[in-house]
């Protein structure tokens, strides 16, 4: 290397400690002995239901995260004590076990643990933008109260919001994309007293500017034991007061539940996810063996009994996934798994579905994301509708196993026609259940720049309002539902499927299309109803869904259909009761229910309401194709 480039290098060096120097000493970090971490609400107090978090309807994740920053504090500083505080699962307990609950003592739990401390280090995660209220309540406070404490942040959206939050005073210094190593290196500095290793990928803010100290790593170890750390949370209680999502509580709510993480990265370049951004490109795996000893730690000293995979690309290497799978299925005997993360379909062969069953699979799912060949090519999505196809077949070997595919509505300047593709190719796979879901840009994809250049207002929007949806809330008003009937060109209920072809629906016509192929799809046309289907795996999976969403009044009708044709009355009638009562006291299901009368024939009520606008069909049988006049597509086997 020229000596002028090792010049510059040398000199790129000095500055960072320079700067690094002057953080540390303003906020006087030399010799922490006390680390606390925390995880923040996942549920803003503002929309917090008490009934929901007592029926296990809200996720209750572990802070993996936060248990491998413990973990590389360890190896740097193995006396040092940590407090890891989840604040999630602390008022989901709360809210369960105190009959007095109040959502702010969470800011009890933070001032004790931070009181209690000598010389703390804090650190609060910030994962998705979804919780970036909840992030802001917890920095603003622990700011407030201890305003001479350095406040350290990490995680996905972190890296994506650094210089808006580190403006915003939100926190002190952040680390980018994965951040043990740079944690680990800012520790041994404090430790030390001195700044002399730089954490690379961390930024702060120094007079004034937004100041990095270089390009975040992507090559982070992968070797990290966080079976030392479990100590930190009562993993064995989360199952109690929360859920990993529909799939943990179909497992069964009554099993432990803790998640696990082989490999990271992920072979794919969807323009819509922010894997490839975040861990960089190429897949990082730890040795099987390894994998399997943490999960015998959870199940012989944790009491787990069910674990759901957190890997983007879980099946990347088939020998490996395979010798995962037997190790698992010869080693720990009994337990189940689960993918809610998503699996590659086409990564799957007969072996690989083999073992992964006998291991304990119990249910799965997989990126479909569209069913338009086209669109497929555009965002870049690794497989083709005639594979699916085959895999499909492959599935069915195992009816045991819950298959849901996911599908994604809305993308740039996607037609209705496109959507409709997804539709057809969802009714036609028939999988146990179709997710479909209306398209979110994410910070650090490639599609974020492309709704920023239309000038989508989401790419403005951050926060937990991107999940609200009326079948979780209590007052639907509060989340700005003024559905008008008379409104002009937004279809609804079944005109949806007459909307033309090549129209590209805005974002509220893409609410409308999202609740009619769901409701369709999943409903009206699943497998499950139909001779020979599996109405107990149905009726299942629509509980353990209806957990998370229990004012969905189109749920309640379902399960009454379901629990009819599976000859329990006594449900059957509770769910047609519930439906009624859940139909009668909100605005919005009465115009749901107009739409889609089919919903009377599903709770099973033959005489209408004063208040329904449309007839009560006879049946549910509804020709679709004739409805919408389009060319029944043509399948290839």
């Amino acid at each position: 290397m020229p000596r002028s480039a090792m010049a510059t290098i040398d000199k790129k060096a000095d500055t960072h400690r320079a700067v690094l120097g002057a953080f540390m000493e303003k906020f006087r970090l030399a010799g922490p002995r006390e680390l606390v971490l925390i995880q923040p609400p996942l549920v803003p107090g503002n929309v917090f239901d008490v009934n929901t978090a007592r029926r296990g309807g809200y996720f209750n994740f572990p802070p993996m995260g936060l248990l491998y920053i413990a973990a590389a504090a360890r190896e740097v500083a193995p006396d040092i004590k940590i407090h890891l505080i989840d604040l999630n699962q602390e008022l989901l307990r709360l809210s369960n076990d105190d009959e007095n609950f109040q959502y702010l003592v969470w800011q009890d739990l933070v001032r004790e643990a931070i009181t209690s401390c000598a010389a703390p280090i804090v650190g609060i995660t910030y994962m998705f933008g979804t919780t970036k209220s909840c992030f802001k309540e917890v920095s603003d406070f622990v700011r407030r109260e201890f305003p001479n404490l350095a406040v350290m942040t990490g995680g996905v959206q972190a890296t994506y919001d650094y210089q808006e939050i580190l403006r915003d005073g939100l926190c002190d210094i952040v680390f980018r994309k994965e951040s043990e190593t740079q944690f680990a290196a800012m520790l041994r500095n404090c430790l030390a007293g001195s700044a002399a290793e730089i954490p690379v990928g961390a930024a702060v803010l120094h007079d004034g500017e937004v100041y990095e100290f270089g390009t975040a790593p992507s090559e982070v170890p992968m070797d990290f034991d966080i079976t030392g750390v479990y100590d930190l949370i009562d993993i064995a209680s989360y199952n109690r007061y929360g859920s990993l999502g529909p799939f943990s509580r179909y497992v069964g709510s009554d099993k432990p539940f803790a998640t696990a993480l082989s490999n990271r990265g992920c072979r794919a370049r969807c323009t819509f996810c922010t894997v490839r951004n975040f861990n960089g490109f190429g897949i990082r795996q730890r040795t099987v063996q390894n994998v399997i000893d943490e999960i015998k730690f959870l199940v012989q000293e944790k009491g787990i009994r069910y674990i759901d995979w957190l890997d983007d690309d879980l099946l990347w290497d088939p020998k490996r996934a395979v010798e995962l799978f037997k190790g698992i299925a010869e080693q720990v005997p009994g337990l189940e798994w689960t993918a809610q993360n998503g699996l590659i379909a086409v990564a799957i062969d007969d072996d690989v579905m083999e073992w992964m069953v006998k291991s304990g699979l119990k249910a799965f799912k997989i990126g479909i994301e569209s069913g338009n060949e086209e669109m497929l090519h555009v965002i870049k999505k690794p497989t083709t509708k005639p594979k699916l196809r085959v895999k499909r077949k492959l599935f069915a070997k195992y009816p045991e196993v819950l298959v849901s595919a996911n599908f994604i509505i809305g993308f740039p300047n996607e037609t209705f026609g496109q959507m409709m593709d997804s539709f057809d190719f969802a009714c036609e796979l028939e999988y146990d259940w179709s997710s479909f879901y209306i398209c979110q840009p994410l910070k650090g994809t490639d599609m974020f720049s492309v709704f920023q250049s239309l000038g989508d207002s989401r790419t403005e929007e951050e926060g937990y309002s991107k999940l609200l949806n009326p079948a979780r809330a209590v007052d639907r008003g509060e989340f700005g539902y003024n559905f008008d009937p008379n409104a002009p060109v937004l279809r609804t209920g079944w005109d949806v499927f007459s909307l033309p072809e090549d129209v590209v629906p805005d974002r509220e016509q893409q609410k409308e299309i999202w609740f009619a192929f769901n409701f369709v799809c999943n409903f009206l046309r699943n497998l499950n109803f139909k001779p020979g289907g599996n109405l107990s795996k149905l009726i299942h999976w629509l509980e353990s869904i209806h957990a998370g969403y229990p004012y969905d009044a189109s749920m309640a009708a379902t399960l009454a259909h379901a629990y009819r044709s599976a000859g329990d009355r006594a449900k059957a009638d509770h769910y047609r009761d519930r439906f009624i009562t859940l139909a009668e006291e909100s605005p919005y299901w009465r115009d749901r229910a107009n739409q889609f009368p089919e919903m009377f024939v599903l709770a099973g009520i033959t005489q209408a309401p004063a208040w329904l606008r449309a007839e009560i069909p006879a049946t549910l049988d509804r020709d679709i194709e004739k409805l919408y006049r389009r060319r029944k597509p043509k399948i290839v086997a």
